[in-house]
């Protein structure tokens, strides 16, 4: 019987190609032998084990084919020969297909690799251009810090109009009776000396003094707070550096995060392609098949189950394309959404993410010494805590006395200096020191300072946590990165042996040793092998970003 099959299957292939083309789909093995004027029960190859004995012929066999004799080489020959006329009408070639390649594959569309990713998204991204917004600003506060340091200049005008009086003089308060009073007073006074000096008083009270009514003022005053040069604003320029080195860690912090979610965005649709392109050539795989089965089935050869089972196989696929058709469509617009493009064509793969990763692996604590210096994280809150050490020092002077030395010169009409006021503009000028204390702003600034110095106790601590979290972060993309490495050599080795196994069971197959079922469960086999070549590919690809990242790496 397996000589028979084999002689049959010769002749079908002779005559349909279509059978021992580049992954044929399940064709099922189950065969009949037709000869004239009997039925017989279909036989299937597991019902058909080599020299195994003929179905039984049933009662409404022919007496002449009762007693079947075995059935020779040219019989069988013959009988296929005689094959029904439907065997001639299937199929005489089936159209080549190159074999399937996932990389050449993933290339179509515009071309794109994981580091142009990371450099669009810098330059799209908003929260890239909001953090470099406030290092400008940061950077302001520096200006600040240094002017406040400077001697303080004020230039002051000062008009001013006095009313009040009808004449715009004043005179002397006594009436004329006490006046008279008062020089017979001077007069009766006996010492000619003494009386010759109340005389002069009393006359010098009498004449009248002009107030100019309409009053002008021009002065200029620099100070230079002497104290607080040292006290407060020294400390606080040195916080504002500090402020400045914070702002730009937190860019770099941004842009790495960025450069990480870019890259990892555009391994996601690698990842959709490599599912969408394995599940296309599984649908085209599955059509090719069904064709081939129908073809049979019209022989007679392949029993409708076997038909069934091929539509089967094509409906799973198709629902499987859609999916993955689904699947890169998400991806695309999450990559798109991070570099900030419009819709267009998908994005091809430009660069080769299905290669193994043969970079050499450092040990855990070297990359730990490394991630301490290069972590943007880790900069920013070092620059945050000496911020806040200086800002301490500074918002303390403000319970120190305060000295400042002080220079001005003044140009008025008329001059406060000159006695007695004239109405026209007269000079002056002025140096001196001053010194001032108030109890309020120290108890101000015993709060404030106690407020800061909390603030640094809780970075320093946020600070110790991040380290802790690095060294866990450090060893967990590290032993990623290893197990993504075992898993792309397993799955290239599963897939390796997937794909021989499904070539030995077409041979078998068309040996007539093996069943459609058998076949449909080899291209399953198949296609998870692919895919799980295309994922651990794809781990490996994010496990290194993550690596990379977490060492503080570009």
């Amino acid at each position: 019987m397996n000589r028979t099959f084999a002689l049959f299957t010769l002749l079908i292939t002779s005559t349909c190609p279509a059978f021992t083309k580049a992954q044929p789909t399940a064709a099922p093995v189950t065969a009949r032998q037709p000869p004239a004027n009997a039925r017989q029960t279909p036989v299937t190859s597991q019902q058909a084990p080599v020299n195994a004995q003929r179905t039984p012929v049933t009662s409404q066999q022919t007496p002449a084919n009762a007693q079947q004799a075995p059935v020779t080489q040219q019989e069988t020959v013959a009988n296929a020969q005689q094959a029904p006329a439907s065997a001639q009408q299937a199929p005489a070639t089936t159209p080549q297909t190159p074999p399937f390649d996932l990389a050449t594959a993933l290339q179509s569309g515009p071309p794109l690799t994981a580091d142009r990713a990371a450099e669009l998204a810098l330059q799209a991204n908003p929260s890239a251009a909001r953090v470099r917004a406030l290092a400008r600003a940061s950077e302001a506060s520096v200006e600040r810090a240094r002017a406040q340091m400077w001697p303080r200049l004020e230039l002051s005008g000062r008009y001013t109009h006095i009313d009040g009086f009808p004449d715009g003089t004043i005179g002397p308060t006594m009436t004329a009776e006490e006046r008279a009073l008062a020089l017979s007073v001077v007069d009766n006074v006996n010492d000619p000396a003494a009386r010759a000096l109340f005389q002069r008083q009393f006359d010098a009270q009498t004449p009248t003094i002009k107030i100019p009514r309409n009053q002008w003022d021009f002065g200029v005053q620099l100070t230079w707070p002497v104290s607080d040069m040292f006290f407060a604003m020294l400390p606080a320029l040195k916080s504002a550096k500090a402020a400045v080195l914070a702002e730009e860690a937190r860019v770099a912090t941004t842009e790495a995060q960025i450069r990480r979610d870019a890259r990892q965005a555009f391994y996601q649709l690698a990842r959709a392609r490599g599912g969408f392109a394995v599940a296309t050539e599984a649908e085209r795989t599955a059509n090719a098949q069904l064709a081939q089965v129908q073809a049979g089935a019209r022989a007679g050869y392949l029993t409708e189950s076997d038909q069934l089972d091929a539509q089967a196989r094509v409906a799973a696929t198709g629902r499987a394309l859609a999916s993955a058709r689904a699947g890169v469509e998400i991806a695309d617009a999450a990559l798109r959404a991070i570099l900030g493009a419009e819709d267009g064509p998908v994005f091809g793969i430009a660069e080769p993410v299905l290669d193994n990763d043969q970079a050499p692996l450092e040990a855990a604590d070297v990359l730990m010494a490394r991630a301490l210096q290069q972590r943007p994280e880790v900069a920013a809150l070092q620059a945050t805590s000496q911020a806040q050490v200086a800002a301490i020092d500074a918002n303390a002077a403000a319970a120190y006395p305060h000295l400042a030395l002080i220079a001005g010169a003044n140009y008025a009409n008329p001059n406060r200096f000159v006695i007695p006021p004239r109405e026209r503009f007269d000079p002056s000028w002025q140096v001196g020191a001053a010194i001032t204390w108030s109890p309020n702003d120290a108890f101000i600034a015993n709060h404030t300072v106690g407020n800061l110095e909390g603030q640094a106790e809780a970075t320093r601590a946020q600070l110790d946590e991040l380290r802790r979290g690095l060294t866990l972060e450090i060893r967990r993309t590290l032993a990623q990165l290893k197990a993504a490495r075992e898993g792309y050599t397993s799955a290239e080795t599963s897939r390796t042996a997937a794909e021989a196994a499904y070539r030995s069971r077409v041979a078998q197959l068309n040996a007539g040793h093996s069943t459609s079922a058998d076949l449909l469960l080899s291209e399953t086999q198949v296609d998870q092998a692919r895919l799980a070549v295309l994922d651990a590919a794809i781990e490996l690809r994010l496990a290194r970003t993550n690596l990379t990242y977490a060492t503080g790496a570009r």
